[in-house]
């Protein structure tokens, strides 16, 4: 029956209710289009439902729906109130942007300012100065000079020399400046070499030098010699040791090294190890780079300033560290004093451990 309606061209009872239903469908949607081009759809026409009338609805209720409460004035609310207020806000919030942004700025020409009065002289000296003191911690400051380029060709000169002085110039011993120094010098091998030459050019200001930026700057060499991943005990051998010949900063400088230096290692053969090899790591490297004997004599004059410096380090220790109050009976320090003492009082073939 069905293909024979078709064939006929006769319509359904089910299709001529749906037709009904689309064709009213169309008729709303055309009043709606009429309606909306013909300028229905004014001003006075659009619900005016702001921000804080959305934020507000759980203490004033939603006025545009129908049949639903609404405190409306009784809460002092108005839509001059409640623009007010946004506007309130926003000036509240813009305002601390610009009270942030301001103190931003002060911080930055607090830093710029700090940076002349130590004399940077430079605008690569000032730009890692300003780095190292705006920056939040030592990953923050590393992140900070690799992204800069300061550690690029001649420019990580400037970067250790920053370093050090920064560290020096503390009214107290900050270890932030020796943990970034060890990441510098894991990143960038030269500057180890750097860092040699900086603290060797820093022993001859001894005679001008502040006791305080003396104390930090021992510090900080014996963290880096204590890591045993910077430096080494050779970085001492440019300083005369002769108690006669030594200066009260000088004193004072190598006091506070070795201090830090026998309070470090919780295992006397850690001191051991260190007090040994340091003198013994140059001849090493040199020993046997001239299978003729050329380099003989060099090695030679190594040999006797590594023995030399063995020596001094030991005279020192015993002079000025054997009566010090840390050495205590069964302490860490007296431990590791004897084992450093022992230590630069061997012998070339027990420094190489053969003996």
């Amino acid at each position: 029956s069905a293909i024979n309606d078709l064939k006929n061209n006769k319509k359904r009872k089910q299709d001529a209710a749906v037709g009904e239903r689309t064709a009213n469908y169309r008729k709303v949607i055309g009043r709606i289009k009429s309606a909306a081009g013909s300028g229905a759809r004014s001003a006075d026409s659009c619900l005016r439902i702001s921000l804080q009338d959305i934020l507000n609805v759980d203490t004033k209720g939603r006025w545009w729906k129908v049949g639903a409460s609404w405190v409306g004035n009784q809460m002092g609310g108005s839509t001059e109130g409640n623009s007010q207020t946004n506007e309130d806000q926003e000036g509240a919030t813009l305002s601390s942007n610009q009270k942030r942004r301001m103190q931003v700025e002060k911080e930055e020409d607090a830093i710029l300012l700090l940076a002349s009065e130590q004399r940077m002289n430079t605008d690569t000296r000032r730009s890692i100065f300003c780095i190292v003191m705006g920056s939040a911690d030592c990953d923050d400051a590393f992140e900070k000079l690799v992204r800069a380029g300061m550690l690029k060709n001649k420019t990580e000169r400037d970067t250790i020399r920053v370093l050090v002085d920064c560290c020096g110039q503390e009214k107290a011993y900050n270890p932030f400046y020796a943990h970034l120094a060890c990441r510098l010098c894991d990143f960038q091998p030269r500057c180890k070499f750097t860092l040699q030459l900086a603290f060797w050019d820093l022993f001859k200001l001894f005679d001008t030098m502040s006791a305080r930026k003396a104390a930090n700057l021992a510090k900080l060499l014996a963290h880096l010699v204590g890591a045993g991943l910077c430096l080494n005990l050779q970085v001492l051998k440019v300083i005369d040791m002769a108690p006669d010949s030594m200066s009260e900063t000088c004193t004072l400088f190598l006091t506070v090294f070795f201090t830090n230096i026998l309070e470090l290692f919780d295992d006397p053969m850690q001191a051991t190890s260190l007090f040994k090899t340091a003198a013994a790591r140059r001849k090493k490297s040199k020993r046997g780079d001239d299978p003729f004997g050329e380099e003989e004599e060099e090695v030679d004059v190594q040999e006797n300033d590594g023995d030399g410096l063995r020596e001094n380090i030991s005279v020192f220790l015993l002079q000025f560290l054997k009566s010090s109050p840390k050495n205590a009976k069964k302490s860490k320090f007296q431990a590791n004093f004897k084992a450093a003492v022992k230590a630069c009082e061997s012998d070339g073939l027990d420094a190489f451990g053969l003996m």
